[in-house]
């Protein structure tokens, strides 16, 4: 199944192509440059949870070193995960060349202000990470923010704020996939893409990650935050578009063009009986992958 297209804050129809966003922590520049040749769509440069506060400034020089490196013109989206709001966060705000990066993703977002920072300072582009019931209780006023395209939820964060201490990871709580539904449904009402999934934190076990991604697809998600690069390619065949999927709503689209002109509202494909609501479908599908890549 492919999610729907979304209709943006601007009315169009914009799909998100990025659907697997890589954390690296920009302190390590092995791990950097590793991450910027990988197959992700885009890398985010992590200066909050996986930096020690000991090397935040380390990781700031980092990042001004690597966005003066030249890239291939076709690799990642580079963005910057920033601290919480407070000292670091000001630091990360002077520091980063937001001309030069996709856009910032803001960690346990609830304050709209903090959005207003970034987007003062020239972020291009802005992902909120819903990590707590105060961010649930926010969407509306974070979604206010012009650059806020969509949101990504954090499980693991969220798991401790709302104290699920009787389950070992947030996949296995029932609480979580029904917040991450509520995400869903808070994007569209919104107007916003369809929001990113969080990290699976297991290595190794590609049966799990694809297991987690393929029920956060169905259930609407259109992208996936990894913390390895052995991760991307598990997301990307969940998460991108299948040819056979794309090829059918080709003829659908082709078929039920032809019997409008006709006269006919519903006609039958590969013995599937398609009418105007099917037709959508297809066309909303092609609509968001105009320039679908195999995976």
């Amino acid at each position: 199944m492919i999610a729907r297209a979304q209709p943006t804050k601007s009315g169009a129809l914009d799909p998100p192509m990025v659907l697997t966003y890589l954390f690296v922590p920009a302190h390590e520049e092995r791990k950097v440059a590793r991450a910027i040749a990988s197959a992700s769509d885009a890398v985010i440069l992590d200066l909050e949870a996986s930096v020690p506060d000991s090397k935040k400034e380390a990781g700031r020089l980092a990042i001004g070193a690597c966005l003066r490196t030249p890239r291939k013109p076709n690799g990642p989206e580079v963005w910057v995960r920033v601290n919480e709001a407070g000292a670091h966060l000001a630091a990360d705000v002077t520091a980063v060349d937001w001309a030069a990066v996709a856009g910032a993703m803001v960690p346990k977002a609830e304050d709209p202000e903090t959005l207003k920072i970034l987007e003062e300072a020239g972020a291009k582009r802005l992902l909120p990470l819903i990590e707590s019931a105060a961010g649930f209780g926010a969407l509306d006023c974070l979604a206010s923010i012009a650059k806020v395209e969509r949101f990504a939820i954090g499980t693991w964060d969220l798991m401790l704020d709302l104290g699920l201490f009787a389950v070992s990871t947030p996949d296995d709580s029932e609480l979580i996939w029904q917040l991450r539904g509520q995400l869903v449904t808070a994007s569209r009402r919104l107007g916003l893409e369809a929001p990113v999934d969080g990290v699976y934190a297991t290595l190794n076990d590609a049966i799990g990650l694809r297991k987690v991604c393929d029920r956060a697809h169905r259930l609407g998600y259109a992208g996936k935050l990894l913390i390895h690069p052995d991760q991307i390619a598990v997301a990307r065949s969940v998460f991108g578009p299948a040819e056979g999927d794309l090829q059918y709503a080709r003829e659908v689209v082709d078929a039920y063009d032809n019997a409008t002109i006709a006269g006919r509202g519903a006609i039958q494909i590969r013995g599937q009986m398609i009418d105007r609501l099917m037709f959508e479908r297809a066309r909303a599908l092609l609509t968001r992958w105009p320039r679908a890549r195999t995976v």
